[in-house]
């Protein structure tokens, strides 16, 4: 704030100004203006103190001068004050990647289930394997640079590397939150986009047909048929039945506990983020067999496991299904525990009055995503798409019928 300079009349004034009465420099300008000897007083705040002080001087330009030196001074009685200290720089608090990655996974451990707490754990590792390489101690060394030379180094197919950098990209998050790096260096880095990959992914998505449960089926029986197998082709029969018309993953099925069958034979297939339960009825035979599997196997049908390792409970299924599947002959396309999935949302969209949002409800997914995936197997999408090209075609000119068209000559005979 810049002072402000007045002169203050006395009782004397030999201007004969009224006493108290101030006046600036300005109005003093002025023509018939009569001068007088009053002091000049100067007002204002300096260092953060407000005062009002008298110059001593008479001319305002020695006035100036005087007020000039207290603001440079920085106080009011004209003395130097030393300059207050800087603040010292903050230093950045830097913390190196295994402390980084130990919160994170530590945090992680609390919410997350153990299946993806353990592929957190194993993508992390190798993070910090790919910075000793580097020579990468603190966690703001890395950059978007050595986050694509990263994802160069794993030997996987896109799909799979697409799913580890959405992984990768809520551990930087979490360093940004608290404050390690200042930005996030995956967020730059894009996943390729292929058409390799585009087949990939639809072939991920393609169901059982009917006939190819009958070959399942059919198969069964030859499995498990010697003394050493403790699992038969019948419970392998019941495994492929209630993934099936459950839409269930494999790890659910396999963790298949009692409770999740109510009394009336709907079964529980997955809670909305509200806290609701969404259920799938099963026909009456396989209401059948699930009870009759818990008097054998207690409340986990397909079997209470030691570990709590959910790859190693599905690993076991997979093998098992897999050799059902060579059981069964050449396929068409690779059969994968997945396609259960795939095949529950294509037998209900082919069923007239079940919605796209019905499927959607009971997969757990959105409408867009059920229409991008299954769209082939949803009768109103090709009903829709017909009367579309009815009704741009139907008034569109025709040839007329028996009209013979002439080639021209060539000249030759």
């Amino acid at each position: 704030m810049a002072l402000k300079l007045c002169r203050r009349h006395r009782k004397d004034c030999e201007g004969n100004h009224p006493e108290d009465s101030r006046t600036g420099e300005f109005e003093e300008g002025r023509r018939g203006w009569k001068r007088c000897a009053c002091v000049i007083h100067v007002s204002g705040t300096i260092a953060g103190k407000f005062n009002r002080k008298q110059t001593g001087a008479t001319e305002w330009e020695q006035a100036k001068a005087i007020a000039d030196e207290w603001v440079k001074a920085g106080s009011w009685d004209g003395e130097t004050l030393p300059p207050e200290p800087l603040p010292e720089p903050v230093q950045a608090r830097r913390v190196t990647i295994e402390r980084a990655v130990k919160a994170f996974l530590d945090e992680l451990q609390e919410t997350a289930a153990f299946a993806t707490h353990k592929k957190y754990r194993l993508l992390l590792t190798k993070l910090i394997e790919f910075s000793e390489k580097r020579g990468y101690v603190m966690i703001d060394q890395w950059e978007p640079t050595d986050v694509r030379e990263f994802r160069t180094s794993w030997a996987i197919n896109p799909q799979t590397g697409a799913r580890r950098m959405s992984m990768l990209k809520p551990f930087f998050e979490y360093c940004v939150a608290n404050e390690w790096i200042t930005r996030n260096p995956a967020r730059a880095v894009k996943n390729p986009r292929g058409r390799d990959a585009s087949e990939k992914r639809a072939e991920q998505k393609l169901p059982f047909t009917d006939d190819e449960l009958k070959r399942m089926y059919k198969a069964c029986p030859k499995y498990g048929t010697g003394p050493r197998h403790k699992w038969t082709g019948e419970d392998l029969a019941d495994f492929i039945s209630l993934s099936i018309y459950t839409g269930l993953r494999i790890s659910d099925v396999a963790l298949f506990h009692i409770d999740r069958m109510q009394r009336s034979g709907e079964i529980r297939v997955r809670t909305t983020k509200a806290g609701t339960h969404v259920y799938t009825w099963v026909p009456q035979w396989l209401q059948d067999r699930i009870r009759a599997r818990e008097k054998v196997h207690r409340p986990f049908i397909f079997g209470e496991h030691t570990t709590k390792d959910l790859d190693v409970i599905t690993d076991l299924w997979r093998r098992k299904l897999n050799k059902v599947w060579e059981l069964c002959g050449p396929w068409k396309e690779k059969p994968t525990p997945h396609r259960f999935r795939h095949t529950f949302a294509r037998i209900l969209l082919q069923k007239p009055g079940v919605t796209v949002r019905d499927v959607a409800e009971l997969l757990g997914n959105t409408e867009e995503i059920v229409r991008k995936y299954y769209g082939a197997w949803v009768p109103e999408r090709q009903e829709r798409l017909t009367r579309i090209l009815r009704e741009a075609f139907d008034d569109k000119p025709r040839p007329k019928p028996n009209v013979v068209v002439e080639m021209p000559r060539t000249g030759t005979k």
